[in-house]
């Protein structure tokens, strides 16, 4: 760096912020310097990409003076506070969200909140699927659709590995300063060692080296400046609009102007066309259950029962659905009543056994039994509407006819004659 002068004080961007220092570019070198203790303690004041005033304060060293007004900020939520807001970073031109190609496979919500949170911010928002190069061809077959939906909603959609260089990618986003969020080991950090490696080919700089606990500004080639940050699994948005909601599903706002009720909460009603393209397998699931977590607590809350029934008794009474029956907690001969004794019909209520999380709702119907560990029967639930598949013990006031009737169904319809059972052992 040119030597400064004793009095003069110079303009620089935040490059990393520490306990009592931070790191700054200016000129294209990275120097340290101290940071004035009403920043040191007090969140959101200063952050990775602010645009800040040093001067010296003393020999050959340089202190903080004043933070310079943000054009952006980029914030995410706190779960721990529902009112407090993370600063992530500043003057940001663009957010890459990176999620690897099996999360995308099974999972939705990460880069759905990434675009609202880029979009509150005021930037453009791009999406990369890393580890695209580690599934198979059929995999790759049925992840295009989903990135279709992507690329109505976001700036740009690129796919490949991190570990190679995104020309293409590093091309767009010349000249602007790019914030990269995404969860641990997505591959951010390699991501972004790519598109340095052009520069440190050039010339012999200095870099910072990327930590896995605070975010860090990265100088690239061509003008621009990359922001690594901590891997994190939630952007915990709060007061999320149904607006800022609608626009980052886009195949269920469709669906939603076809429910019969206007107020419907796509949770149990009759006539919702979202329920019915995910009962016939038009709507992801992942993408729903996404959706519905997004939305307002309130609304959703009222149709999920709250009850948490892992380590507590369930005695509650309940209509069954399916043939209407009154179903009292006596006579199960347990704790947990979990299905309709006549019918043996259940309500996909759960994600794990009793904690009554589960947004589905849809009808579990008995399809088989098996014998557990020491004699005892169990049901085997699928539901109609998502096809998960749940084991339960039997009551003891089950339909016994019904169950035998189940139980013996695959020797009612076997796939070979009976009579040729004496050839097929004979073989």
């Amino acid at each position: 760096m040119k030597k400064k002068k004793e009095t003069e004080v110079f303009q620089a961007t935040v490059v990393n912020v520490m306990n009592k220092q931070v790191q700054i570019l200016s000129e294209g070198e990275i120097i340290t310097c101290l940071l004035p203790g009403s920043m040191i303690s007090n969140k959101n004041t200063l952050i990775v990409g602010d645009q800040v005033e040093v001067g010296l304060a003393g020999k050959d060293q340089y202190k903080l003076i004043h933070i310079l007004t943000r054009k952006t900020a980029l914030y995410r939520g706190n779960r721990r506070s529902k009112e407090e807001k993370v600063l992530v970073a500043a003057n940001a031109h663009c957010l890459l969200a990176i999620v690897t190609a099996d999360y995308l496979l099974n999972q939705a919500g990460y880069l759905e909140a990434a675009i609202i949170a880029a979009k509150r911010a005021g930037i453009q928002a791009g999406v990369f699927i890393s580890k695209w190069d580690m599934i198979g061809e059929r995999a790759q077959a049925l992840l295009e659709g989903k990135l279709a939906l992507y690329q109505n909603t976001v700036d740009f959609v690129f796919k490949g590995s991190a570990r190679e260089k995104q020309e293409n990618l590093i091309k767009i986003v010349e000249g602007k300063t790019v914030v990269v969020v995404g969860d641990r080991s997505c591959g951010k950090t390699s991501l972004i060692r790519g598109s340095l490696n052009e520069r440190l080919e050039k010339e012999d700089c200095c870099c910072t080296t990327p930590s896995t606990h605070t975010s860090t500004l990265q100088v690239g080639s061509r003008g621009t400046l990359w922001i690594d940050t901590p891997g994190f699994r939630d952007f915990a948005l709060q007061q999320i609009t149904e607006e800022e909601r609608n626009a980052v599903f886009p195949e269920i706002t469709q669906l939603i102007e076809g429910c019969y009720f206007r107020n419907c909460t796509h949770v149990h009603e009759d006539g919702c066309q979202v329920l019915e393209a995910l009962r016939v397998k038009k709507l992801k699931r992942e993408r729903y259950d996404a959706y519905q977590k997004m939305g307002d607590t309130k609304t959703v809350s009222g149709n999920v029962p709250k009850m948490d029934y892992r380590h507590s008794a369930c005695a509650e009474s309940f209509t069954c659905k399916v043939c209407g029956s009154l179903v009292v907690p006596e006579g199960a001969g347990s704790r947990h009543r979990n299905h309709c004794p006549k019918c043996l019909s259940s309500v996909h209520v759960d994600n794990d056994p009793g904690d009554r999380a589960s947004l589905c709702q849809g009808i579990m119907e008995p399809v088989s039994v098996w014998v557990r560990k020491g004699g005892e029967w169990a049901i085997i639930h699928r539901c109609r509407m998502c096809g998960t598949l749940s084991s339960n013990r039997i009551a003891a006031d089950d339909n016994p006819a019904l169950l035998m009737s189940i139980a013996v169904k695959p020797l009612a319809m076997t796939p070979f004659p009976l009579n040729k059972l004496d050839e097929i052992f004979a073989q």
